[in-house]
């Protein structure tokens, strides 16, 4: 369930082969689909309840979905049905069956009630049965027993989810492979809408019911109303030097309908800035080394290895373990033999060709101050991290010149400094607990900060924010916040802890400070090896965010792992501007002349191939201007 949507052969070739890549245009039609909006009522929401096995849910306004766990078994689960009927079909207010869906989206809203906002992902599986308004949680299309996402009564991939973590919000969530599905053919029985963790903070949205109309559910899907006219396309781009200050901008464009084109041109200088380069979040491992809930060390393995052999290739600046390295702390000892035989080896400089390996930090999770329990317990809270600090305390990163210095007595606490090119960093690792309860160590943070203010900091601590967009801090996350936002050179705050992801942006006198939440550990599978990829692009002025697994090789696409924040990085960066627009017929060259360029610099361009109907951009291409003689 971790990858929403899995890195497929065909956005690979998307990938390879984007010279071309068709964008909205008249050809295209959005349809809205809302109870009372336009004549439409086909909109259906039921709640089901396992305490209420063959009731409606008493609050009829709400619905409500979360779980608990008892014995391996769901207690008090709730879960929900949505479906929209009479969306396909001829009809002018219809999508016509087998449509090229471009993107649909379903808006629900959260409203007032204090208790409806959860920090969970909220699943959403494609139901495989029929329903009506009568489904409960017993009912006979799924065995009296609840709804399963078992590939029988409910698909076993969410085709997407949400975490509706705010009140009177409402949440817009990519559904465009359902639709896509159901285009082809596939019954549209709505969603099974679910929480696969194991919690009693159920989440509500508010249905069809309510009187107030925009605050109910809404599906907004945009398609191809003209199939048969297809997108143009361009091959033989070129850019040649023509004299000291111009260029001449060439491509051949053809129409498959020989509709005639016109081609606009479009320019500008490449920002001056250094190369893109990443940082790897690390999140929870404590499932990998503790071998529990089917993880296992071989995905610690395959992420230490992915990481280490794609430093260069990558650009690999840093990686940042964010906590919970161990499930038990200082208990197994077995788990941290497991844990540094793997992060060791991002020291090899055998495997990434570095001198020092990919320098990394690592942070003292919850878990990783687990000691010996009394009166019969097998753990208990708050110990000193003894074996953490025996396999990377201080003495294991002293001699590393990424090493700067560490907070008291041991490694729980301390700091890391490394070089991007231009771009210089300071990151702070903090254990868990620490920042919320010993403001000394947030002076000695913010000290750091002041003295290395020519450095961008990056803070890591174990409890950063809960999932969720915007997502709510958490004790140490918000402590660390309100400590340091003062310090102009804070600019991301990471952690893990709380399984899902999350991310917020906070703006402090004109600095704006990024927090991110990843984590995976109670998704299945231990967290199936999925890590974060951060992307530092200061020609772009942003940092885009990916998550990966190198153990099963997928990615995942969905909104909540793969987005860009912006950042100023202090990059100048013009807009495109047009340059010449150009009518050919279908199979001819287009071209222009690119006037006022100064010799030597660096520019980029794209073209828009436009049938009237449909527009093809080209992905922007470099050029170098001829050098003055």
């Amino acid at each position: 369930m971790h990858s929403i949507r899995a890195m497929t052969a065909a956005m690979l070739s998307v990938l390879l082969f984007s010279t071309v890549r068709a964008g909205p245009d008249r050809d295209y039609k959005t349809l809205t689909f809302q109870n009372g909006l336009d004549g439409y009522s086909g909109a259906l929401e039921v709640g089901i309840d396992q305490n209420a096995p063959g009731k409606l849910s008493a609050k009829p306004f709400n619905l409500w979905v979360g779980q608990g766990v008892k014995g391996g078994k769901p207690v008090d689960a709730k879960q929900a049905l949505a479906r929209f009927d009479g969306i396909f079909g001829q009809g002018a207010s219809q999508i016509p069956p087998g449509a090229n869906i471009s993107r649909a989206t379903l808006r629900l809203c959260v409203g007032s009630q204090k208790e409806a906002p959860t920090f969970h992902r909220i699943f959403l599986n494609r139901m495989l049965v029929p329903w009506d308004g009568d489904a409960a949680w017993k009912y006979k299309a799924w065995g009296d027993d609840g709804i399963q996402a078992d590939g029988r009564e409910a698909a076993a991939a969410p085709d997407a989810h949400f975490v509706p973590n705010l009140n009177n919000t409402a949440y817009e969530i990519d559904v465009t492979e359902s639709l896509r599905a159901w285009a082809r053919g596939e019954p549209n029985h709505g969603w099974l809408l679910h929480d696969v963790r194991s919690t009693l903070e159920a989440g509500a949205f508010i249905n069809s019911r309510v009187k107030r109309q925009d605050l109910r559910p809404l599906l907004r899907v945009t398609f191809d109303a003209r199939p048969a006219n297809l997108a143009p396309r361009a091959d033989s781009l070129s850019a040649a030097p023509a004299g000291a200050s111009a260029a001449r901008l060439a491509l051949r464009a053809t129409d498959a309908n020989g509709d005639p084109l016109s081609v606009t041109f479009h320019g500008r200088r490449q920002a001056k800035a250094g190369p893109d380069f990443q940082v790897v979040l690390i999140p929870d491992t404590q499932y990998y080394t503790m071998k529990k809930h089917g993880g296992t060390p071989e995905m610690l393995d395959a992420q230490v290895e992915w990481i280490a052999r794609n430093a260069g290739a990558r650009n690999i600046a840093f990686a940042l373990h964010l906590g919970d390295i161990t499930d038990t702390g200082d208990v197994y000892e077995e788990e941290w033999r497991i844990a540094s035989k793997a992060l060791y080896r991002l020291e090899d400089p055998a495997l990434s060709g570095l001198p020092e390996g990919v320098p990394y930090t690592v942070a003292v999770g919850n878990h990783d101050q687990r000691k010996k329990g009394s009166g019969g317990k097998l753990f208990e809270r708050g110990g000193r991290a003894l074996l953490y600090n025996k396999y990377f305390g201080v003495g294991h990163f002293s001699g590393k010149s990424y090493y700067g210095g560490h907070y008291g007595d041991d490694n729980n606490n301390y700091y890391a400094l490394f070089d991007a090119g231009a771009e210089k960093f300071i990151v702070i690792s903090l254990e868990y607990d620490g920042p919320s309860k010993n403001p000394a160590l947030l002076e000695w943070a913010g000290g750091l900060l002041r003295k290395h203010a020519g450095r961008r900091a990056i803070v890591v601590t174990h409890a950063t924010i809960f999932p969720g967009a915007p997502g709510e801090f958490q004790a140490d996350g918000a402590a660390v916040y309100a400590a340091l936002k003062s310090c102009k050179n804070l600019m991301l705050i990471i952690g893990g802890h709380t399984t899902g992801e999350g991310r917020r942006t906070d703006v402090h006198d004109g600095a704006t400070v990024h927090s991110i939440v990843q984590d995976f550990q109670l998704d299945g599978q231990g967290g199936n090896g999925f890590l974060g990829i951060l992307t530092f692009s200061p020609r772009a002025n942003q940092i885009r965010v990916a998550i990966h697994s190198p153990f099963t090789g997928e990615w995942r696409a969905d909104s909540a792992g793969q987005y860009t924040l912006d950042y100023d990085f202090g990059t100048t960066i013009e807009p495109f501007a047009g340059i010449a627009t150009v009518k050919i017929r279908s199979g001819d060259e287009a071209g222009c002349r690119w006037e006022g360029l100064e010799p030597g610099a660096d520019y980029e361009w794209f073209a828009e191939i436009s049938d009237g109907g449909k527009t093809t951009r080209t992905e922007p291409r470099l050029f170098k201007a001829a050098a003055q003689k």
